[in-house]
């Protein structure tokens, strides 16, 4: 398998301009971490990793990491989220100080990547802010601190180790009222799944 490397993203939070592209099937897979996974980076972790336009390489967010800041804290400037007990999640290792957010939409974003049906992944301030101004500012949205990538090979070496496995993302894992259950659970399951990880597209 031959793939070129992750792209690593320093985009300010809320601050990040958007990509004009229309949505199209970004081949999103969740990754799994095998239990001898020792990177404390990814211990145990569910990680969601897709790809989006210029970038070759894969784009990941660790979905299972909730941290203990409110996002009340995090954007203290949304009114709206005074008294809202939802976290910021720790999204990856690289640019923690960017927020990517995976967001439910009836309506297919022109600038957004498809995770799952009615499901998009993003990042930049514009779209963010439009969610938050709901009445139900955290309805059907997950926010994450930083994101994942990889060195030159290294996610291909990783695989090829065995140390991670893969599985379908799914509107209830991805806003599973339970995230620090989802590794114990879907490590479990994805033990008898082969995982498929190609040049032009990740699928389970």
């Amino acid at each position: 398998m031959k793939r070129a490397a992750a792209a690593s993203l320093l985009l300010l939070a809320c601050a990040a301009p958007t990509l004009a592209q229309e949505p199209r099937p970004s081949g999103a897979i969740l990754l799994v971490a095998s239990p001898e996974l020792a990177d404390p980076n990814f211990s145990e972790t569910v990680v969601l990793v897709t790809r989006w336009r210029d970038f070759p390489g894969p784009l990941g967010v660790v979905i299972n990491r909730p941290t203990s800041v409110p996002l009340s804290r995090v954007l203290a400037d949304i009114p709206a989220l005074a008294g809202v007990e939802d976290k910021v999640f720790q999204g990856g290792p690289v640019a923690r100080q960017a927020l990517f957010y995976v967001f439910r939409a009836e309506k297919a974003p022109e600038d957004a990547i498809e995770v799952a049906p009615g499901i998009y992944l993003d990042w930049g301030g514009e779209r963010l802010k439009q969610l938050l101004a709901r009445e139900k500012p955290t309805e059907g949205l997950r926010i994450y601190a930083g994101h994942a990538a990889w060195a030159p090979g290294q996610l291909e070496a990783e695989v090829a180790r065995g140390s991670w496995k893969s599985a379908r993302p799914e509107a209830r894992i991805l806003f599973s009222d339970k995230p620090e259950s989802l590794w114990g659970e879907l490590e479990r399951r994805s033990r008898a799944t082969p995982i498929r990880f190609e040049a032009g597209a990740a699928s389970p």
